[in-house]
């Protein structure tokens, strides 16, 4: 009987959507992600392939989980983002997503790519993953570092190095940006402005809205464990518990 119950309860709650923007995050697709202890960042393809797929789905089903790329003042949608810039952004995940017909916006940090580290982008690929429609980048940082351990003095030049060494590669504008690791000390919205950016991405759990700070972005992870059924009902908001307890 309890069991029913509860079936019945999450059958109604699934047909349910809660107001707000979601941008989903992914990180890597078959690619081992420095200190991800917990193995949630580095995702099997066949995991992404069904996480793909379920948003897909709900982009059908609801008006208002429509998948648009990233743009600001949004009160609905979905927007799919990447952060780091593995190579496996280019050849594994962009052609599932095009297979979708989905847009997606890909962070980049400069070092990352300069490092010569095979499993992130180079610069070809990243001119490359630029040129594909529905592709769009932005920055995360320049070194990849917590931006809490750079002087404040020196936080709007690292973001400012960050954008300029984009537009130079890409000869596209870059406004937007991803802080590593999450890492927002105070007063960074105000010189992520100063650096030029329009928006900014950072960790917290939860959804957007038109009155939600365009420099601190909330934004759903997904992880290598979560089912097709789990990320839809991340982006459903079944999960916006994890926001709502971090405030207590």
């Amino acid at each position: 009987m309890a069991a029913t119950a509860l079936g019945d309860l999450h059958r109604r709650a699934s047909r349910e959507t809660i107001p707000g923007w979601r941008i989903a995050t992914f990180h890597a697709i078959d690619t081992t992600v420095d200190g991800d202890i917990n193995g949630i960042y580095n995702m099997r393809i066949a995991t992404f392939a069904a996480q793909v797929a379920a948003i897909a789905r709900l982009s059908l089903a609801h008006s208002n989980l429509n998948v648009v790329p990233l743009r600001l003042n949004r009160g609905s949608g979905v927007t799919i983002t990447f952060d780091d810039g593995y190579a496996t952004t280019l050849t594994l995940a962009a052609p599932r997503l095009l297979q979708h017909g989905l847009p997606f916006h890909v962070y980049v940090s400069p070092a990352l790519v300069e490092s010569g580290d095979s499993r992130y982008l180079t610069r070809s690929q990243l001119l490359e993953l630029s040129r594909i429609p529905g592709v769009t980048i932005g920055a995360h940082g320049y070194r990849h570092v917590p931006l809490s351990t750079i002087p404040e003095s020196s936080r709007v030049q690292e973001l400012t190095d960050a954008r300029k060494w984009l537009e130079d590669t890409i000869q596209l504008p870059i406004s937007t940006m991803s802080y590593p690791f999450g890492d927002t000390p105070v007063g960074i919205d105000r010189a992520l402005e100063a650096a030029g950016y329009s928006s900014g991405a950072c960790s917290i759990w939860g959804f957007n809205s038109e009155a939600t700070n365009p420099l601190m972005l909330q934004r759903i992870d997904l992880w290598e464990g979560d089912s097709a059924r789990t990320a839809g009902t991340k982006l459903l908001g079944h999960w916006n518990w994890i926001w709502s307890r971090s405030l207590t």
